[in-house]
């Protein structure tokens, strides 16, 4: 039996940088709109190392709502709550996962690369930006991803806001169809 292609298989090495300051991604990202709300996420954050929830205004970034997420740092072990999945990741994916936790994610590969992501921006306490080409649906999905970490008492991250944009979806060429030559794990 094949393997469905899955969003976890990587076409090309990512492109991935801890974020100290707007220069390092302002040389890795194509995206203004990215960019636009790292600089509001630094504005909101002022002298601390992370904003709150409680900080952001959605009203002040309606330019990027339809690729914004929210996700919710809960328990021990660590789980990632999604409070708010992007209506544009939604509208590719073909389900929703707001309400839902990584764990329900359906395909095994995927929720290890998106359990994976969220977990080295925590362990690195700093924004998180990749680039990157993966296979999802035969379908090739180029994106920029930036994970914002937000904090209710300035110290312990419990809420991660995600920026994804997908560019339009590549088909995969037909010699790649086949499941045996898409088993990269």
């Amino acid at each position: 039996m094949g393997t469905k292609a899955t969003m976890s298989q990587n076409t090309e090495p990512p492109t991935e940088i801890t974020v100290s300051d707007v220069s390092n991604i302002e040389h890795a990202a194509t995206n203004e709109i990215l960019l636009r709300l790292f600089r509001y996420w630094n504005d909101k954050r002022a002298l601390r190392q992370f904003p709150a929830r409680s900080d952001i205004d959605f009203l002040e970034f309606t330019y990027a709502l339809g690729d914004i997420s929210l996700v919710e740092i809960v328990g021990n072990p660590r789980r990632f709550h999604y409070r708010l999945v992007s209506t544009n990741l939604t509208d590719r994916l073909g389900y929703e996962m707001t309400g839902r936790t990584v764990e329900d994610i359906p395909d095994e590969a995927t929720r290890r690369y998106v359990d994976s992501f969220y977990t080295r921006a925590i362990t690195a306490r700093a924004p998180l930006f990749e680039k990157s080409t993966r296979i999802f649906n035969y379908q090739l999905w180029h994106h920029e991803a930036l994970v914002l970490p937000l904090s209710s008492d300035g110290e312990i991250i419990d809420m991660l806001m995600i920026y994804r944009k997908i560019f339009d979806p590549a088909p995969l060429p037909d010699w790649a169809r086949d499941d045996k030559k898409l088993h990269w794990d």
